[in-house]
Order: C-alpha cells, then sequence, then structure tokens
C-alpha cells in the first residue's frame, strides 16, 4: 500500500492547537488536511458502515526524531444515535504498542483505559465510563473515545498527549489516524 492509499482523519501537530471543542465540531470536522485536522465522526461512521477499512496510527514520540505505527486490522465508527460515534478496533500490529486495545498492566484498574469499544466523549457531552466527572472536561482536554479516562489519547492537551504503551517516552509530540479499505 502507498501513502495515497490511505484517508487521513485526524492530525495533530505539536502542541499549540486547542482540540477542546464541542461534539458538534468533532461531528462535523474541522481544521486543514496541511495542519491540525479532524475529518469528522459523521464521515468516518459513514466510511467505516460502507465497507471493511483497516486504521494506521502514526505518532512522533517526545525526544524522539522516530516515527512510529500502530495498525488495526478493522476499524469501525459507530452512528451518532445508537453508538454516540463508537469505536471499535480489532486486530494490531506495529512497533509502539497497542494503546486502543491495552487491557492489562501496573494499575488495578487498567482494564478501566482500554478505547475500543467506547463511545466518543467531549467536554460537553459525556460518554465515557467513567462513574463521576467527565475525563475530556477533567483529564484529557480533547474529544476521545475515553474509557476511565486514558491509555491513548491523541488530541489531549500537551500533559494527556500519550500513547502508554509506546516503546520510548509515553508524550507524543505529532500524530496521525488514516484508515484505507482492506
Amino acid at each position: 500500500m502507498s501513502v495515497f492509499d490511505w484517508i487521513i482523519i485526524h492530525q495533530h501537530l505539536g502542541y499549540i492547537y486547542d482540540w477542546n471543542l464541542t461534539w458538534s465540531d468533532y461531528k462535523a470536522g474541522f481544521g486543514s488536511i496541511d495542519d491540525n485536522f479532524w475529518l469528522g465522526l459523521e464521515k468516518m461512521h459513514l466510511l467505516t458502515s460502507f465497507q471493511p477499512y483497516r486504521l494506521r496510527v502514526e505518532m512522533q514520540m517526545y525526544y524522539s526524531e522516530s516515527w512510529y505505527s500502530a495498525e488495526y486490522w478493522s476499524v469501525k465508527i459507530g452512528d451518532e444515535l445508537n453508538d454516540k460515534y463508537r469505536l471499535e478496533v480489532s486486530g494490531y500490529s506495529g512497533d509502539i504498542g497497542d494503546s486502543l486495545q491495552y487491557r492489562g498492566g501496573v494499575y488495578d484498574d487498567s482494564d478501566h483505559y482500554y478505547h475500543s469499544g467506547m463511545k466518543f466523549t467531549t467536554y460537553d457531552q459525556d460518554n465515557d465510563g467513567r462513574d463521576a466527572g467527565n475525563c475530556a472536561a477533567d483529564v484529557g482536554g480533547g474529544g476521545w473515545w475515553y474509557n476511565s479516562c486514558l491509555w491513548a489519547c491523541l488530541t489531549c492537551d500537551d500533559n494527556d498527549y500519550t500513547w502508554w504503551t509506546s516503546v520510548s517516552d509515553a508524550y507524543v509530540v505529532n500524530s496521525r489516524m488514516m484508515i484505507t479499505p482492506q
């Protein structure tokens, strides 16, 4: 597959852009494909509903010039009404670790941090798995498929812009998410 076979659905470059936006912003999409960018949850849902797609996540970590990747063999974004744009991924290969399906770790409650199967949450629409509070408002600062709250967040502010299963420092500097038909 060449780079031209992939559709960019998310791009986060550096720490300057404020990703703490509303549900309607994330639903419709925002930014520029040449800069910070979010395709839009509704478009992601429509694309992944009509045929199977793969997901590739690429990121550059703090203190590294190298880019790392995680690829998921299938991805689907649910609808707004019934699923609140639920993320479903399966399969994994890559050199950065699987932070979207990760279910084990050093914390007793680590099962609460996986992201696959989770609904999308923004500061003005709380759909996360956290019993008290809103992960987007209280922790991350950006819309994401939070559980309680995160092992990965590619729309969060610089303190929570992370991919915790990474091979190096967990803090991300640049990231992009792309999909391609299977």
